[in-house]
């Protein structure tokens, strides 16, 4: 192993090239490359051991922006797409429909609802997946049927490595009374083990 970093550090001052780091099929491996990274952050050589540790974390880290509309707002588009822009983070975009389960009235009519509901949620996030594209963000869209904040755990947990969880004004009408009109409230995801 001295060996590889020996011919990193030579490599480096010969040619001052960027260092080819492998991706990580197994546990030796992740374990050689972390050891790696210990050994250039101690020589003083902290881009190198980042872009090591930037490797070995192969899920990207993400943003779940929340509607509980069939639409996004521009102005939470365009915080989101900022925010993912400036931290290097993937968007998730989700939209949440919530209908009342037990209600005998539209039980029947749930599953056009819902149908419905996804359908124009597909629609109408195109142009949010677009402006993503055209700034090399990388976007997913899910949609779910639920209590909302039951909605956002799951996506939590589902998505793995969700950070931030951005949410339209009118998603937590409460917040944004308190905070008044320009507020956007977002929120960072603790993990609880």
């Amino acid at each position: 192993m001295l060996k590889k970093i020996a011919k990193k550090f030579k490599k480096q001052e010969e040619n001052k090239k960027e260092l080819d780091i492998k991706k990580q099929q197994n546990i030796r491996e992740t374990v050689e490359s972390m050891t790696e990274a210990i050994t250039f952050a101690e020589a003083g050589m902290q881009a190198e051991a980042q872009k090591i540790m930037q490797e070995a974390e192969t899920v990207p880290k993400k943003i779940l922006v929340v509607s509980h509309e069939d639409w996004f707002s521009k102005r939470v588009v365009e915080y989101a797409l900022g925010f993912a822009e400036r931290m290097g983070y993937e968007i998730v975009a989700m939209n949440v429909l919530e209908i009342p389960q037990k209600s005998e009235t539209i039980a029947p009519y749930c599953s056009l609802l819902e149908e419905k509901f996804k359908s124009s949620s597909q629609e109408s996030v195109a142009e949010f997946a677009k402006e993503a594209e055209s700034r090399n963000i990388p976007f997913n869209h899910v949609v779910k049927v639920g209590e909302l904040n039951h909605c956002i755990k799951e996506a939590v947990q589902e998505l793995r490595r969700v950070e931030f969880v951005i949410s339209d004004p009118e998603t937590l009408p409460e917040v944004a009374k308190e905070a008044g009109e320009d507020v956007i409230p977002v929120y960072a995801v603790a993990s609880v083990s």
